[in-house]
């Protein structure tokens, strides 16, 4: 691109640590114009990495909050004097929905994937003259849905109405269906009076609703699962106690309003109540008898939430909830959905762009790692003369190794410190081309976030026997170290423990401290910018906030070569060229 040309505007969406952004920028051809994250440690990652200018996030002014659902982006192109013939909007709305760590029996109902929606919503506010869309891989399953919803004029709702399905739809046949929810399945067939009150009402609050309460029970549920009797004694389970005094005053303070009668309900939060106080008190003598006390409460719990979440999307119902009693008891719904990337194709269609849509794997673009997004490319018609658009070819057959990323990095001891200090290494020491790249834009003779854990006995222990056994990961140790801090070892996922191969790429990046991943050579943790260096970041590029958070943005992140890659594919089909072919810097 010449140098004299203004560049191309982005808009970065869930723009998280900015992996997506940064690929786009390192085609010398982008720029970002203004970033929503509602994250704050992310917040101040982007902030740090675009010279320390704040108002590059995009925040409301009613509420100073970078929160998508409250942004106006016609007010936004506005302000920020933007064009948007010269504009791409980029962005990977965050996926609970979608990943296969929700492992729900149904799919429900995930916030309806609003913020999908929103994506779709800015969209069709900016008009951009292309734009790039990712998520995991799983986002095209049959079982990942958007459920049809009431109308609603000038808000996210209006996006997964029937009226607007009808709008966009280029076919006759309609492409959402009649579905079901399943709302509670249990053996516990004593409910069943309850459960018709409870759907009579229609308008029950869930007896704990706070996020603390709710991750706190299921943290207690995990325990009591668990051979070792749970009664929280020492120091460092201080907040649990407190965290279950709390869950026991919300059920003493519960209001149960027209069910005051359900003898049944109130013997649910009853026994939740005494089984908490056993357990705040350390008087529990048996787990199994403890769990089976709060079964009610978690059950009753669930379809309570269920009932207010389709209420809050505003899900539009044929008919009110059924109970069906046989051996078991099970509560559904009937209601429409559809599949979301169907919906997407054809709303972008809808808007005039030519869209393509995938999944596209990072070491086929020089990233270390093997990751696989799916993703939807789209231009608008009138800013491209090709009629059909594609992903680029694979880059390159050679996949590089967890050894070309971080192996000039071991002889570095990590700091357990998130102080930005730099750690003295030679800038203009090159081994490999891999990290020829990590260096190149490092002015300094310093690296950062090479920070770690300082890992607990327990840990410490775990990694030299890995080690010392030449394993691969919390399935390679002995029973005894396995059975100390989990419930069921065997259904442990691999990557719990994963000692890292040096002459392979890295597996899919996760929040690498939660899982415990180990270097490859050493018994220790990798560090934040190991793990930073395999999601294909620069050096110069620098992570903020908890060590947890700063891993966390990592695991969350685009592998910028990966993005840069979509760059260089937009650049193309708008008769633009980047500053340097990435092939041409790795090959």
């Amino acid at each position: 691109m010449d140098v004299s040309k203004p560049k191309i505007k982005l808009l970065d969406l869930f723009a998280g640590a900015g992996g997506l952004s940064n690929g786009f920028e390192q085609t010398g051809c982008f720029e970002v114009a203004g970033a929503i994250e509602i994250n704050k440690a992310a917040q101040k990652t982007y902030i740090r990495n675009h010279n320390n200018n704040e108002s590059i996030i995009i925040k409301t002014q009613e509420h100073g909050e970078s929160d998508i659902t409250k942004i106006d982006f016609r007010k936004v192109i506005q302000e920020r004097k933007l064009a948007t013939q010269k504009l791409v909007v980029i962005g990977g709305p965050p996926c609970q929905g979608f990943s296969n760590a929700n492992r729900q029996k149904n799919y429900l109902i995930s916030g309806n994937n609003q913020l999908v929606k929103e994506f779709a919503r800015a969209i069709d506010e900016v008009r951009p003259e292309a734009f790039l869309m990712e998520n995991v891989k799983t986002m095209n399953s049959s079982t990942h849905k958007f459920f049809v919803t009431e109308h609603l004029d000038d808000y996210t709702y209006a996006y997964s109405s029937e009226q607007h399905l009808k709008e966009i739809n280029d076919s006759d046949e309609p492409f959402w269906k009649t579905d079901q929810l399943i709302l509670l399945e249990t053996d516990r067939v004593g409910y069943n009076e309850l459960i018709h009150r409870i759907i009579e009402i229609g308008n029950v609050n869930p007896l704990i609703i706070s996020e603390e309460g709710l991750s706190r029970i299921r943290s207690v549920v995990r325990k009591l699962k668990k051979k070792t009797l749970y009664n929280p004694t020492s120091i460092k389970e201080k907040k649990e106690i407190f965290e279950i005094k709390q869950i026991i005053n919300s059920l003493s303070e519960y209001e149960f309003g027209k069910l005051s009668t359900e003898e049944c309900l109130k013997d649910i939060v009853d026994r939740a109540i005494q089984t908490f106080n056993a357990i705040a008190e350390c008087k529990n003598t048996d787990n199994k008898n403890m769990l089976n006390n709060l079964q009610g409460l978690i059950e009753i719990n669930q379809l309570l939430r269920f009932l207010k979440e389709i209420k809050d999307e505003k899900i539009l119902l044929f008919g009110k909830p059924k109970v069906l009693v046989d051996k078991n008891l099970k509560v559904v719904v009937d209601v429409m959905s559809y599949n979301i990337v169907v919906y997407l194709e054809k709303f972008f269609n809808h808007l005039g762009y030519n869209i393509t849509s995938g999944t596209v794997h990072s070491n086929h673009f020089f990233v270390p790692q093997k990751r696989q997004r799916f993703m939807i490319l789209g231009l608008k018609s009138s800013s491209t003369d090709c009629k059909k658009i594609v992903f680029p070819k694979k880059y390159t057959e050679k996949d590089f190794t967890v050894k070309d990323a971080i192996s000039d990095l071991e002889n570095i001891e990590p700091i357990q410190s998130i102080d930005e200090s730099g750690l003295l290494y030679d800038v203009k020491l090159n081994k490999t081309v891999m990290q020829n790249y990590y260096r190149s834009g490092n002015e300094e003779n310093f690296i950062y976030n090479h920070i770690n854990t300082a890992s607990e006995p327990l840990s410490k222990q775990r990694f030299e026997e890995i080690k010392k056994s030449e394993g691969k990961n919390f399935h390679s140790l002995s029973q005894e170290l396995q059975e100390v801090s989990y419930t069921d070892a065997s259904r442990t996922q691999n990557t719990v423990y994963l000692r890292l191969d040096y002459d392979a790429p890295s597996p899919t990046v996760i929040n690498v401290r939660k899982s415990m991943w180990q270097h490859p050579t050493k018994a220790v943790a990798i560090s934040i910018r190991e793990a930073a260096r395999l999601q294909s970041f620069k050096d110069n590029y620098i992570f903020k906030g908890t060590k947890d958070k700063q891993y966390q943005q990592i695991g969350n992140a685009v592998p910028p070569l990966m993005a840069r890659a979509m760059a260089e594919q937009i650049l193309f089909y708008l008769g633009e060229k980047p500053n340097i072919y990435l092939k041409d810097e790795f090959l």
